[in-house]
């Protein structure tokens, strides 16, 4: 609970949009009770309601609220219609820093999804592309790849070095054969990062230059995994800090 109370007073740094005459519940309460319905995949407001209904007692005090009830859902939905998403980011931002262990080295894994449930001004679905720290599953970092007009390399490329001051501990980033590339793992070493990378079949002159790096290093070491397929290509080898 001392960390759901760390995340009230931190969405307290966003400003509330709302007229003071009428309100009713604080803003900070309300975006702190969304985001515990988001962790229990709870998306609808009436559903969000009815949940914070049933378990208002345990709820009301720790979250700041002063009410009998919680808020209705439509009370919710106009206020989180009007609130920035720039600087609930950074509150949000503020809490991960927090929580996160203070001298344990972060491993991450970056991907990118298509959100069905999210669509873009031209009506197609938002591609994110999202970096998750393993053993904490908590995302510290998430930016569209049609937005930046590039690809998903491309993306992480362009914020790894915000990346690394908001997280200096970040020491190494996992990911599949699309970001097995030489820009990219040139800026990761920059940044003191290692990595860990799939190269598939079709990646001759990487998998090429690995060979030669490598040497023999293959007769000396026993795999941790043995080969296997992924959407009907094999990956026969993976890098680590050298590409």
């Amino acid at each position: 609970m001392i960390a759901m109370e760390s995340l009230v007073r931190v969405f307290a740094q966003v400003e509330d949009p709302r007229k003071r005459r009428g309100v009713r519940h604080p803003m900070e309460s309300m975006l702190t009770l969304v985001f515990l319905g988001l962790l229990a995949r709870i998306r609808e407001m009436e559903v969000l309601n009815r949940w914070a209904t049933e378990h208002w007692e345990q709820l009301c005090e720790p979250l700041g609220f002063d009410r009998e009830e919680p808020p209705h859902a439509t009370t919710i939905s106009r206020a989180l219609a009007k609130c920035d998403l720039s600087s609930f980011a950074r509150a949000f931002l503020a809490w991960i820093q927090q929580v996160l262990p203070p001298d344990e080295p972060l491993v991450a894994a970056v991907d990118a999804k298509t959100s069905c449930q999210g669509i873009d001004t031209d009506g197609d679905p938002v591609q994110l592309v999202t970096v998750l720290v393993h053993n904490l599953k908590v995302v510290i970092g998430q930016w569209s790849v049609r937005g930046e007009k590039t690809n998903e390399s491309g993306v992480l490329k362009n914020h790894l070095a915000q990346l690394k001051r908001d997280f200096p501990l970040l020491k190494l980033i996992t990911g599949d054969a699309i970001y097995a590339n030489r820009p990219l793992a040139e800026v990761l070493l920059d940044q003191d990062c290692d990595y860990l990378l799939q190269i598939k079949g079709n990646q001759k002159d990487i998998q090429e230059a690995l060979e030669v790096c490598l040497g023999d290093a293959h007769e000396t070491c026993t795999p941790a995994a043995q080969t296997v397929k992924k959407k009907g290509t094999p990956l026969n080898a993976a890098g680590c800090g050298l590409i």
